[in-house]
């Protein structure tokens, strides 16, 4: 074994990673042949801009320091401060979610060109949950700048939460103007699946990530425990991941779900093999799954989440009268989901820590059943079976070491005497305040839209 080898997941991860992108940028759909080398051209420049995000992440947040640079002495945030910040951006995700429900039902009823929709009420909802992300950020930099010395990689990692707040803020601004610039070049979307959109989609999992990094820093390590034992403190990690899911799902399975409706994938020229939705529901499955039981320690919770997504799309499906949405990819997630909880409650009631290899095997083997009901519910005449059991066994894989990554290093940022039992009635009293005016917001903006007719 040399010392090399830890890096080859993550290699083999960022190898993966641009090969993602490529593809989903040629499943995403092609503009006219005469601006096809056009369309690839620019899609190589938002690449390069996401690469040299990821470089100055590193540089910033991992490069050995220079010779003669001290390494910063860690300053930690109070409790009751990460605690808002979660909060607030929690409030945000949620606020980007209802938007992009309520954007889609208005699309579907009312049309609506590119250029027109730009300030509607759904994107004014959406563009709030986007600028909490920014603001926070702005102000982590005046945070970091004010009360920090030293060069910006020490600044930087004198506190990584502000750090990763700061480069989180500046993903999303360059996703938000993706968008508009993606448009100017060629119009209207091609399909839900445009490049900038799905920019914008790994910006809100990146600043989804990290508000739950901050949250879960806020709570202590304890052992594992039952559904029974969760707390209302607990509340705003299945609330945050139940956003990941209810965003994941609603763009990756979009096509899918408008071809329910009566718009086949055929009628918009696209070609979209039935393993890539098997793949999407088990890769948004793991993800939610996988980082509710190690988070919270809590057999169930992967289940609980699933069901609180499927439960707030009923809501926001029933609240917007947007009968024309569905719920299906909610439903499909739940068998892996389920199969998650069963492996964590195995593995914890022998004693040990649930692995992420036979977690990615029991999601796996979850989905070989699931096929039978995604075929059914989504009406393929064929699943293209060998395909789609090698989509399922990869993605099991690649995705349960990533979220055993991300969860390790959460887990890394807590200890027992996180929060005092003083402060943890302040968390509760925060939930219920900022859901309560965040709930009369969100109605008030809803009920006194007028449509775009």
């Amino acid at each position: 074994m040399t010392s090399h080898s830890p890096r080859l997941p993550w290699t083999l991860a960022a190898i993966t990673g641009a090969l993602l992108f490529a593809a989903f940028t040629a499943w995403g759909g092609s503009p006219s042949e005469d601006r096809l080398s056009l369309f690839w051209a620019q899609a190589a420049l938002l690449f390069a801009v996401l690469c040299g995000f990821a470089l100055l992440f590193w540089h910033l947040m991992l490069r050995p320091l220079a010779p003669g640079l001290r390494p910063p002495q860690r300053i930690d945030l109070p409790v009751s401060l990460r605690q808002r910040i979660a909060l607030l951006q929690a409030s945000g995700f949620l606020a980007i979610v209802i938007g992009g429900v309520w954007d889609e039902k208005w699309h579907r009823v009312y049309g609506l060109p590119f250029g027109e929709d730009l300030f509607w009420r759904p994107h004014l909802l959406m563009y709030f949950g986007f600028a909490t992300v920014i603001l926070v950020g702005f102000w982590a930099l005046h945070h970091l700048n004010s009360k920090f010395r030293g060069s910006f990689q020490q600044r930087f990692r004198a506190n990584r939460v502000l750090g990763c707040l700061i480069l989180t803020a500046a993903f999303m601004s360059y996703a938000l103007a993706a968008d508009p610039f993606w448009h100017w070049t060629f119009g209207e979307d091609l399909v839900a699946w445009s490049i900038p959109h799905l920019i914008m989609l790994l910006g809100y999992i990146i600043a989804l990530t990290i508000a739950l990094f901050v949250y879960i820093s806020t709570l202590p390590l304890g052992a594992w425990r039952r559904l029974q034992s969760l707390r209302l403190t607990d509340a705003p990690v299945l609330l945050l991941l139940a956003c990941f899911l209810l965003m994941w799902l609603q763009l990756m399975l979009i096509d899918w779900d408008a071809a329910l409706a009566g718009i086949p994938l055929d009628a918009l020229g696209l070609y979209r093999p039935p393993w890539l939705l098997a793949m999407n529901v088990l890769a948004g499955a793991l993800y939610t799954g996988l980082l509710a039981t190690r988070l919270l320690r809590c057999v169930g919770a992967a289940t609980l989440t699933g069901l609180l997504a499927l439960g707030l799309r009923l809501i926001f499906i029933q609240g917007l009268a947007a009968d024309q949405l569905q719920v299906v990819a909610w439903v499909v997630t739940l068998p892996p989901l389920l199969a998650i909880d069963l492996w964590t409650a195995y593995c914890t009631r022998r004693g040990r820590e649930p692995g992420w290899r036979g977690a990615a095997l029991a999601a796996a083997a979850a989905m070989l059943p699931n096929l039978y009901l995604i075929q059914r519910l989504y009406a393929f005449p064929s699943l293209e079976l060998p395909a789609t059991l090698l989509a399922i066994l990869l993605t099991a894989i690649g995705m349960s070491w990533l979220c055993h990554q991300i969860a390790s290093a959460m887990q890394r940022s807590r200890s027992a005497a996180a929060s005092s039992p003083a402060e943890q009635p302040l968390a509760a009293r925060a939930l219920f305040a900022s859901a309560g005016a965040f709930g009369g917001f969100v109605i008030l903006f809803i009920a006194t839209a007028v449509p775009p007719v």
